[in-house]
């Protein structure tokens, strides 16, 4: 089977039916969500503006059965609904008691009336969130943590505004604001909109499984990854609803829409878009239509850069659609291109999810995208007859992102017959295993550049089980480790680093071993390596600041000055708060309308 094989017309987070029960089981004598067992939601298909024949647009969403108390609050999320000068309310969503069915409701007819439903509010966001969280769980094949193992909170009202909306790492936390809209005499609740929840809760995601890619160390091209990521996972899944896919294309080419002539402008004409057309005085991010700015990598705004991927994955999207529309039959109905279209968009969502698996646990770059996305589809998909990683290689060569010729894709060729030499269980559950493959393989140690005289960080080691297009089971231990410490300015310069300050430098990697124990792949990130730290100093020393980030330190002019300042994550806060705290000056949300 190849990348382009037909799957069903499931939403990309869950499957298409509720799995079947054990013969002779009653459903109401178990535990369901032991059982893999799924309930439809319904939500709106983008937003509360893009209306059907009878009401909204809508679509129904998947989601694994759980235990939903009052508020509603799950193992993984604590919603709360809480309208300016209104105390939080505390809504049911489901039975108390198994099989713990969430009762599906249908959003009001009238725009006015779903604008004040608080329990369908509610209802969305939770739908939105726990598909988009078993969206990357089903993809990667293990499960995601975060917030430190506890529960992710969201806001679904809260009283900040539409700018200050976003998710607050260090507080767990994601605030929807509102905003004024001409359509609609009352504010509008972000959260009504699939896209930014999906947006937010994909941070979430990332943040927890990648925790310095946005850390006080983190450069701008790690924010614009998290934000490049989050943005496709967003427009892909509302892409991923075919009948909303109709409902643009028709809007677009209007009664004059010509099925024989579609080409990859037209497809990529306003098709994909974040907010539901909230934004009127321009789009929230840049149209797919135009180039990618000249100079994006130097972009200091990581939405801005981040954006320029964006563009590139969706021409991705954009010509793969076509080649399926050049297949006989491909063009002889709407149906049939709206279907191809949002099975294409599942389908390149999956090969992103799938490289945060195949990328390093810092300094992750625009080339190691590239090289995790085509690693981790090989390794998946290992027939590719309809070139969807040809696709991939060219439209980010449009973009100047390049790899070397030739290119080791799995990083182990000059790591041969490097095996684990004991027990597979111990390697797949305790990290300390890791620390002592790395130790008896010199020739590792040596690759990553590894301080001997310091500690490392095995920041995961976890097992994953993915199923590929053909019923391919790719079984598989993936592990990261880190190490970073604090060069003095003597050390740094006895290093090779030209610095007047004290620096801190980091590195690390990606391993993975297949089922046999034998290393398969490996991304490294070099740690006792000059020229890479320098780079990276240079790049943070001549960094514009961005306008809404503290201001430059000055200069350092003693040995204990503080090196040169690096961006942070929108959103950093210092303590977790029980309810929404109030947003002060100097936190920055994630999202930028």
């Amino acid at each position: 089977m190849t990348n382009g094989a037909e799957t069903n017309g499931a939403e990309p987070n869950c499957s298409e039916l509720p799995a079947a029960e054990p013969p002779g089981t009653d459903p109401g004598s178990g535990n369901p969500a032991h059982s893999g067992q799924q309930v439809g939601l319904t939500v709106l298909a983008e937003g509360p503006f893009t209306r059907g024949p009878d009401g909204p647009l809508t679509t129904t969403l998947r989601v694994p059965v759980e235990r939903i108390g009052p508020g509603p609050r799950s193992a993984r999320f604590d919603v709360i609904v809480r309208r300016p000068g209104e105390k939080p309310f505390s809504l049911e969503l489901g039975s108390p008691t198994p099989p713990w069915m969430v009762v599906d409701e249908r959003p009001p007819d009238s725009l006015a009336a779903l604008l004040q439903d608080s329990r369908f509010l509610a209802q969305q966001v939770y739908a939105v969130a726990a598909s988009t969280l078993a969206l990357f769980e089903s993809t990667l094949g293990r499960r995601m943590g975060w917030v430190g193992g506890g529960r992710l909170t969201i806001s679904a009202y809260d009283r900040v505004s539409y700018r200050e909306s976003g998710y607050y790492r260090d507080d767990g936390l994601i605030r929807f604001g509102h905003k004024r809209d001409g359509r609609a005499q009352k504010a509008v609740p972000l959260a009504l909109f699939r896209d930014l929840v999906a947006h937010e809760v994909t941070h979430a995601i990332v943040d927890g499984y990648r925790p310095k890619w946005a850390d006080s160390h983190a450069e701008t091209d790690q924010l614009a990854l998290h934000e490049a990521i989050a943005d496709l996972v967003a427009l892909l899944s509302v892409f991923s609803t075919q009948t909303l896919v109709e409902q643009l294309l028709t809007q677009n080419g209007e009664a004059s829409l010509d099925l024989d002539t579609l080409d990859e402008n037209l497809l990529r004409s306003d098709l994909f878009r974040l907010g539901d057309g909230m934004f009127t005085r321009g789009s929230a991010r840049p149209s797919l239509a135009e180039d990618p700015h000249p100079n994006w990598r130097t972009l200091s705004d990581p939405h801005l850069r981040g954006g320029a991927i964006v563009q590139v994955l969706l021409r991705v999207v954009a010509r793969l659609w076509i080649t399926r529309l050049d297949a006989p039959g491909g063009r002889s109905s709407l149906f049939q291109v709206a279907r191809a279209g949002a099975s294409v968009g599942r389908q390149v969502l999956s090969m992103l999810i799938r490289s945060l698996g195949y990328m390093p646990p810092v300094d992750v770059t625009w080339e190691d995208l590239l090289r995790g996305i085509l690693a981790a589809d090989r390794t998946v998909v290992p027939d590719d007859d309809l070139d969807y990683r040809g696709v991939v290689v060219t439209a980010f060569a449009e973009a100047g992102i390049v790899l070397p010729t030739p290119t080791d894709l799995y990083g182990v060729s000059t790591f041969t017959g490097l095996r684990y030499p004991v027990r597979l269980a111990a390697l797949g559950s305790d990290p300390e295993e890791i620390v002592r493959f790395l130790w008896e393989n010199p020739t590792l140690l040596a690759a990553a550049k590894i301080d001997p005289t310091r500690p490392i960080v095995v920041e995961r080691v976890r097992p994953t089980l993915r199923v590929g297009p053909d019923g391919f089971v790719v079984s598989e231990i993936g592990s990261t480790f880190t190490q970073g410490f604090q060069l003095s300015t003597a050390e740094a310069r006895r290093f090779g680093l030209t610095t007047r300050a004290p620096v801190f430098i980091r590195g690390g990697g990606q391993l993975r071993f297949d089922e046999g124990g034998r290393l398969s792949f490996a991304a490294l990130k070099p740690i006792l390596d000059p020229e890479r730290q320098q780079a990276k100093l240079d790049a943070a020393i001549q960094a514009p600041h961005p306008v809404d980030a503290a201001p430059p330190a000055a200069p350092p002019v003693a040995p204990r000055a503080a090196p040169p300042p690096v961006p942070v994550l929108p959103g950093a806060t210092r303590r977790i708060a029980a309810a929404p705290p109030e947003v002060s000056a100097h936190r920055r949300p994630t999202f930028h309308p």
